[in-house]
């Protein structure tokens, strides 16, 4: 999973370089209204890129925190469990009584 993960990070990489070599051109780029400011393109690119991340880091925070207190949760019930042994925790069998059917002798 590890390659898996060095391998996507590399390609994003090779793209974002292959886009900064090819992309050198200045774009104005309009921040405020009648304010402008004359930017290389890959610096617009970059900055839409890091704030996608930023965006998608802020969607993924309200499960974070939902998964870490049920995280939190599930640990403390494991500890209050722990001190029981295996044997507690085993359903105990009973045996059924014999019934007048079981005990007739059979024809």
């Amino acid at each position: 999973m590890k390659l898996i993960y060095t391998i996507i990070k590399i390609l994003i990489l090779l793209v974002f370089l292959l886009l900064a070599i090819t992309n050198t051109h200045t774009v104005s780029f309009f921040y405020l209204p009648g304010q402008n400011v004359n930017l290389p393109l890959i610096v617009v690119l970059f900055g839409a890129f890091i704030i996608g991340i930023v965006f998608g880091m802020f969607a993924l925070f309200g499960r974070l925190l939902t998964l870490r207190s049920e995280n939190n949760r599930l640990r403390a019930e494991v500890k209050k469990y722990a001190h029981l042994s295996e044997k507690d925790l085993t359903p105990v069998k009973t045996e059924t009584p014999a019934t007048a059917s079981d005990t007739a002798p059979k024809a």
